[in-house]
């Protein structure tokens, strides 16, 4: 079915950056970002990546918190847990979430339950590992979406900006250190492996 490289990794990641920093321009916070909200379309050997299920949060400030609107738990920010309204910081957790998976290949905490225990591990720190063979600065830049610290978390203008000089570093036909990073050798994903991991969000 084919395969998925470093460079195709970041490049939806990117494509996704962008669908984000949209919603966040306009005020607007997503609030219910995940696996299954991101379609992923295959065509001709193109990958196309978007964010779908949008519309559903109003500006960031007048939203009311629940404490039961959970969403789907692993992409679901700590403070959030906590009875906080979803912000546009919770959103960049959710988007950290969706760099490991796509990773990966799997889904966040696959091998637990997705309970109250998990949300409870999750508020405590609890993170999924950095997958053997992960470019450091990609492992870097996700940990910080994953930060417990709202405040330390990137904003959508600056994953944009790191995602697309990573593709076009990636591009460059001179390599660098970085570009040596997501040298395709240290990562190779089958497509299915990636589109599994996102279909298995969608009833």
């Amino acid at each position: 079915m084919g395969i998925l490289c470093w460079r195709d990794i970041v490049d939806m990641l990117w494509s996704i950056s962008e669908g984000l920093h949209v919603i966040h321009e306009h005020n607007l916070v997503h609030g219910h970002l995940h696996g299954g909200n991101v379609l992923v379309e295959n065509e001709m050997g193109s990958i196309d990546t978007k964010i779908t299920d949008t519309g559903l949060h109003g500006p960031f400030d007048k939203q009311i918190p629940s404490q039961h609107a959970y969403g789907v738990i692993p992409f679901v920010a700590p403070e959030v847990f906590n009875g906080n309204t979803p912000t546009k910081e919770s959103d960049i957790y959710s988007f950290g979430m969706i760099m490991w998976m796509l990773s990966a290949g799997v889904r966040p905490y696959h091998d637990k339950s997705h309970d109250s225990q998990l949300i409870q591990e999750i508020y405590s720190g609890l993170r999924p590992n950095v997958i053997s063979g992960t470019p450091p600065v990609f492992a870097r830049l996700m940990l910080q979406c994953l930060d417990a610290d709202p405040l330390n978390r990137p904003t959508t203008s600056q994953l944009c900006e790191y995602l697309g000089n990573w593709t076009a570093i990636c591009d460059d036909s001179d390599p660098s250190d970085l570009s040596n990073q997501f040298d395709w050798k240290n990562k190779i994903l089958s497509v299915y492996q990636v589109f599994n991991s996102i279909s298995v969000y969608r009833g």
